[in-house]
């Protein structure tokens, strides 16, 4: 297990758009499960620049199953990077697995870099791309721009004045509530110290989350919010992460149980297999925090409330096979789907975003970056869309 805690890199991504240069890092959304983050030690990875399959949305979708109904991706930021051919490939790869939903980050740190301009050209690309593949858009507000956080501090320090964040959350809702978004994520880890700066603090991020769920629920009532994917942070001294099970009562202290529909908790096991892991000695972030995370909520009368799973994956490197893979994704889905508090467990991720062979954070995905599946990994997925979820614990 504790080969887990040097597992994790953050990387960054320019994008030029209209002369302007918008800055999207890669991690923001990507896992951290229980290791603290590692500055690169190289540059980052370039778009690759090979053949993108000739796999388009043009065509009716084929139904879902149930099991599909409860399934996404989420891509990090590396989608961002992808336009025209490529991005409707992976979008129509996406949809073509028989997953419904499509993670992205609504970054507010990029999308408005100057107080009152705001660029949304970067979500506009893939939320009406993933639209035309029939995919249901999960929205992940989080991150700070300069103006908006005390001086000297990165993204990932929450605002000065939590209204701010409120204001853009509500701007993004009135936007893409017409193209179709109706669930959105409040940050991103906030019980990580690399995401939020420069210690979690739960009171702090009930303190972001009310007005925020306010904001997005006076925008459309009828949207589901989710409070922010908890990292499992097993292994991890208090400086660096807090567990996620204190971190959801401290929500609750400080009054945030009515400010969220959902909770969206990150399960990662790797190099352990989901339900093999004993969790050593601290409870296992997949069998056993799950479970416990509920208890919480059901004991401040939230019994009803469902957990997602934003972000579950692992890498294919060293320890990590496409075979192990398989039967992470397999393990993964039928213990998720047995759990009847459960809402969808979203996977990061279906395309590599790079190819360097031994960085953990280039190879998450279940397709490679040429968009060659990685089997038997693929097929597990494809399998586990068609299983019927038994939802009877």
């Amino acid at each position: 297990m504790s080969s887990r805690v040097a597992w994790a890199v953050a990387l960054a991504v320019a994008l030029a758009i209209g002369g302007a240069a918008v800055l999207f890092a890669v991690g923001r959304s990507d896992p951290a499960p229980s290791r603290p983050p590692v500055q690169p030690s190289r540059p980052p990875a370039q778009p690759t620049t090979t053949a993108v399959p000739a796999r388009t949305c043009s065509g009716p979708q084929p139904p879902r199953t149930p099991a599909g109904e409860r399934a996404g991706f989420t891509e990090g930021a590396s989608i961002g990077g992808r336009e025209g051919a490529a991005l409707e490939a992976e979008l129509a790869g996406i949809a073509a697995t028989g997953a419904r939903y499509l993670r992205i980050d609504v970054d507010w740190s990029a999308i408005e870099q100057v107080r009152g301009t705001q660029d949304w050209s970067v979500v506009d690309r893939i939320v009406d791309g993933a639209r035309l593949c029939g995919l249901d858009v999960i929205g992940l507000i989080a991150y700070t721009p300069q103006w908006a956080r005390p001086p000297g501090t990165s993204e990932h320090s929450p605002p000065t004045d939590p209204s701010t964040f409120a204001t853009f959350a509500r701007a993004a809702v009135e936007r893409y509530a017409l193209r179709g978004i109706k669930t959105w994520q409040v940050w991103n880890e906030p019980n990580l110290t690399f995401f939020w700066e420069p210690a979690p603090d739960p009171a702090r991020y009930a303190a972001l989350l009310g007005p925020t769920y306010d904001a997005i629920k006076a925008a459309d009532p009828s949207s589901t919010v989710i409070m922010g994917g908890l990292a499992p942070a097993e292994q991890q001294p208090r400086q660096e992460a807090m567990q996620p099970l204190p971190f959801l009562e401290g929500v609750y202290a400080a009054g945030g149980g009515g400010k969220f529909d959902a909770l969206g908790y990150h399960p990662y096991t790797y190099p352990a297999l989901p339900q093999e892991d004993t969790g050593g000695a601290s409870d296992a972030p997949f069998v056993q925090v799950t479970p416990k995370l509920h208890d919480v909520m059901a004991a401040h009368g939230d019994r009803r409330k469902q957990i997602w799973g934003t972000e579950m994956g692992a890498p294919t490197v060293t320890g990590t096979s496409p075979e192990f893979l398989a039967a992470y994704i397999t393990q993964a889905y039928q213990g998720w789907n047995q759990w009847s508090f459960t809402g969808p467990l979203i996977w990061y991720s279906y395309v590599d975003a790079g190819t360097n062979p031994t960085d953990p954070e280039d190879n998450f995905g279940i397709v490679r970056a040429d968009f060659i599946p990685k089997e038997p990994a693929f097929a597990a997925f494809e399998k586990a869309m068609r299983r019927p979820p038994p939802r009877n614990r």
